[in-house]
């Protein structure tokens, strides 16, 4: 018979004299499953409340370049099913899967012309690197919102 139990899930904690039984191990084993099969019956529902996306966060640097001849592009390891993209003076952008045309925030220029792929999106914008996204040397950070496989 085991002298000490663990503070959380009562498991045996034998000293050297204390007598070993099948039973206490038999015991601990049982109080064992029993949690791992919590565990995983709380893990899968929280599988089933979590939704049906994954957000990833990346960046890109502009080069400058703007126009159906040199479109911005991004790719990622599922489909991306809605994407912000934030430039400088608080502009942020945004695209919405299979919109061909999406409408930046705080744009007077129009919006993105964009072309989807099954992981990817690119998109232009006909008159200045600005209104596309892409001025030269500035960071723009992307939020996007990617579906599950």
């Amino acid at each position: 018979m085991p002298t000490n139990h663990t503070p959380n899930y009562q498991l045996s904690q034998w000293e050297r004299d204390d007598r070993i039984l099948m039973d206490d191990f038999n015991a601990d084993n049982a109080k064992i499953d029993g949690a791992l099969a919590a565990q995983a019956g709380t893990l899968a529902a929280l599988a089933e409340t979590t939704g049906n996306c994954r957000i990833v966060y990346t960046t890109y640097v502009g080069t400058g370049e703007y126009g159906p001849d040199h479109p911005n592009m991004l790719t990622f390891d599922a489909p991306p099913m809605l994407i912000f993209i934030c430039g400088d003076y608080f502009r942020m952008g945004f695209l919405f899967r299979n919109w061909n045309l999406t409408m930046p925030i705080n744009s007077e220029a129009g919006g993105f012309h964009a072309t989807w792929g099954e992981n990817s999106v690119s998109w232009h914008n006909p008159y200045k690197d600005f209104y596309q996204y892409n001025v030269r040397d500035t960071t723009y950070h992307v939020v996007a919102f990617l579906a599950l496989n």
